[in-house]
């Protein structure tokens, strides 16, 4: 008996792809999308993290100059009345994870703004099954025709060569209401950072920040590639940013690269913002008592994050903030069942990260606006 897929018993399971007539189709770079934490998309007409001539820099390793083209913490906003939304995506390849799903490695996630000032989950576009699609199309209907702000996350894990958004023939199509905060909060780190496991792209916690902040992020994660280079260091010092949060430490080939860059990256970044809060973050953990070789690994690469946090404040850094990973995916227990492979969180080990961090960075964000008023 020939095996069945899962769609034709479930209906519910299977992927909606639609056939784009009967709407007006417009590219994302047009105006009046306003397109967040990607590098100057309409003056490259590129959805990239980073600019052409980082991604050539020899003083960065190939997998960062490779992952500054995956979109992960990308964002497309605007507000339209229009109570069908279709989205048409064309992909230069399909990245496929044996533990992570395609919702989170080359979907889009939308959101929508309710009366209350809430950005709810709405729908997840995603290809069809076939691992060979590169372009693929879907839709979400509303119930009524009335104006709302609408935010699309882009693909954690994959490029993007082209997105339209699809809107009925006689819809308003209008700018976003602005971030509350504009100047964004820089996350630069690992796979953790980029995204690495979630379930779709708006459960990342630099997504999910975004959204509770109402605040522009950026994320410069970089799976298996955050290596602490002087030359990002100096990019990233560059950056409007109302934050940084400094969570480089998981791809360090050893304890003591580590130890020779954490604090130098910190540094390149304070003296060329001497003001600007920057957290220091150690990386999430989920330790098992099994593992005693491997606590003892990740306990130092805590203590040397720990140094350089003690450091700065010795040295008079009053604008520098610890936060401790070994609790951001929970209490012991729950930090277990938080992760797919004890390194890369769930959904429930991105909503602890979210958790843990909201208290600070709401704090750090609007204190640093209300002085710049």
């Amino acid at each position: 008996m020939a095996q069945k897929n899962i769609a034709d018993i479930d209906k519910n399971l299977a992927v909606q792809t639609v056939n784009a007539q009967g709407v007006r189709l417009i590219n994302v770079l047009d105006a009046p999308f306003e397109i967040y934490g990607l590098f100057e998309p309409r003056k490259t007409a590129r959805f990239e993290r980073m600019p052409e001539s980082m991604q050539r820099h020899e003083g960065i390793n190939d997998g960062a100059r490779r992952l500054m083209r995956h979109t992960a913490g990308g964002r497309v906003r605007f507000i339209t009345d229009s109570p069908k939304i279709t989205v048409k995506v064309k992909l230069p390849f399909r990245t496929v994870f044996s533990h992570m799903p395609a919702t989170g490695v080359c979907g889009f996630d939308m959101y929508a703004r309710t009366d209350g000032g809430e950005d709810r989950y709405v729908k997840t576009f995603v290809p069809p099954q076939d691992t060979g699609v590169l372009e693929y199309e879907g839709e979400f209907s509303f119930d009524s025709s009335q104006k709302r702000l609408i935010t699309l996350h882009f693909p954690l894990y994959n490029e993007v060569s082209e997105l339209y958004i699809g809107l009925e023939q006689n819809s308003t199509l209008e700018p976003p209401t602005p971030y509350r905060c504009q100047k964004p909060v820089v996350f630069y780190g690992s796979s953790v950072t980029q995204g690495g496991c979630a379930s779709r792209p708006g459960m990342c916690h630099t997504n999910i920040l975004t959204r509770w902040l109402d605040c522009d992020t950026v994320n410069l994660g970089f799976s298996g590639s955050d290596r602490g280079e002087c030359a990002l260091a100096e990019y990233i010092a560059e950056m409007p940013m109302s934050v940084f949060v400094h969570g480089y430490g998981y791809n360090a080939p050893s304890l003591e690269h580590f130890e020779d860059t954490y604090y130098p990256f910190y540094k390149i970044i304070r003296d060329r913002n001497p003001d600007l809060p920057i957290v220091m973050m150690s990386n999430p953990v989920a330790i098992s008592s099994k593992e005693p070789k491997r606590e003892s690994y990740l306990r130092r690469r805590r203590e040397i994050a720990m140094e350089a946090y003690v450091r700065a404040r010795s040295e008079g850094d009053k604008r520098v903030y610890f936060v401790d990973g070994a609790a951001a995916l929970g209490g012991r227990l729950e930090a277990q069942e938080a992760t797919v492979d004890g390194t890369h969180p769930t959904d429930l080990g991105f909503i602890n990260m979210a958790k843990i961090m909201y208290p600070l960075l709401r704090k750090l964000v609007y204190e640093f606006e209300e002085e710049q008023i």
